[in-house]
């Protein structure tokens, strides 16, 4: 195996499962897992009461993001609402000197009454004249006020009853070598990924705030007959665009036989071995006729062999190739032949 390692954290991408447009992207991330885990129940018996088989089920995989930003967007997430844009009412705090005649005048129209916090400890209500408030004890001096005015600004409304939001989630991390150069980049897609809803919004006296965004990959049907439901699917990207190395190839079907004039497909497999399944690489070899009878002709590059009008047998054969970086020219050859009466 190759001295290959997954550096540092991944970045994440939200994306909405229906429309596919984005929602976040965590380019801040202090940490980030996936993880993949099976309950199992045993089968024992007999003397001694030996283990028989395990038969493993439950299979989970649930990812966690902590950022080290603070976004407004993870908490709407978590909550399952919009952040909305409106006119909202907030908590305005201020530091005011009153004047001698105990007066003071406050920077923003209130809604409803203002506390004024004095410096000896007490508290007092007042009703404003829109800003001014009067009826302050005459003197000069400090005081902190409190009072509630309506601004326009982003809000997330947490819901008692309303589930986090599900989104479609995507991991962008890199794969370096021992030389520290990046040779793939892995991307994990979880294309259901429920949130959990479990927020935590820790502060500090001595350092900043840190949020995380946690859940678990719900079930996708696949959309053909071979793949299973899934949960994720990840991918490695080469980093430089290379092509994936191939120790040989398969031109399938061995044979064609027309009966009549027309196209048939070869298609290419790239074997990897190990526990790579092939590759179809059809569209990156070379065809050729090597012998046979010229009412045989072949695409060059799309493996389309073509009979024209005959009559009586023929035969041919076509050479696919293709050149790995690694194992240089490789070829394999189909049989192909004609028969019209």
């Amino acid at each position: 195996m190759a001295n290959e390692f997954l550096v540092s954290v991944a970045n994440v991408v939200l994306r909405d499962p229906n429309t596919g447009n984005a929602l976040a992207f965590g380019k801040t991330n202090i940490n980030s897992s996936f993880t993949m885990s099976m309950q199992k129940t045993e089968v024992r018996g007999g003397i001694n009461n030996p283990l028989l088989y395990v038969y493993y089920h439950d299979k989970a995989l649930e990812i966690k993001i902590e950022e080290a930003t603070f976004d407004k967007t993870i908490l709407a997430i978590n909550a399952g609402s919009l952040a909305v844009n409106g006119a909202v009412n907030v908590t305005e705090t201020e530091c005011l000197m009153t004047s001698s005649s105990g007066s003071a005048t406050i920077t923003h129209t209130p809604v409803g009454n203002v506390t004024v916090f004095f410096p000896d400890g007490t508290v007092q209500t007042y009703t404003p004249a829109t800003k001014a408030i009067s009826g302050l004890p005459a003197v000069a001096q400090r005081v902190d006020v409190v009072y509630i005015t309506s601004t326009t600004a982003d809000q997330v409304t947490i819901e008692t009853i309303t589930p986090p939001t599900l989104v479609d989630a995507t991991l962008l991390a890199e794969v370096r070598d021992n030389t520290g150069v990046i040779v793939e980049y892995l991307q994990i897609q979880i294309p259901r990924f429920q949130v959990s809803g479990n927020y935590t919004l820790a502060m500090a006296a001595n350092g900043v705030s840190t949020q995380a965004l946690d859940g678990m990959a719900l079930a996708v049907a696949s959309t053909d007959c071979v793949t299973g439901e899934y949960y994720a699917k990840a991918t490695w990207i080469p980093a430089s665009g290379a092509a994936i190395p191939i120790s040989s190839i398969a031109a399938v079907p061995a044979s064609l036989e027309f009966t009549t004039a027309g196209t048939q497909g070869i298609t290419v497999l790239g074997i990897r071995g190990g526990l790579y399944a092939n590759a179809n690489i059809t569209t990156s070899c070379s065809y050729v006729r090597t012998s046979g009878e010229a009412t045989f002709s072949v695409g060059a590059k799309t493996g389309v062999v073509t009979m024209g009008v005959y009559s009586g047998s023929s035969y041919a054969y076509i050479s696919a190739s293709y050149i790995d970086v690694t194992n240089g020219l490789l070829v394999d050859t189909v049989y192909v032949s004609g028969s019209v009466a």
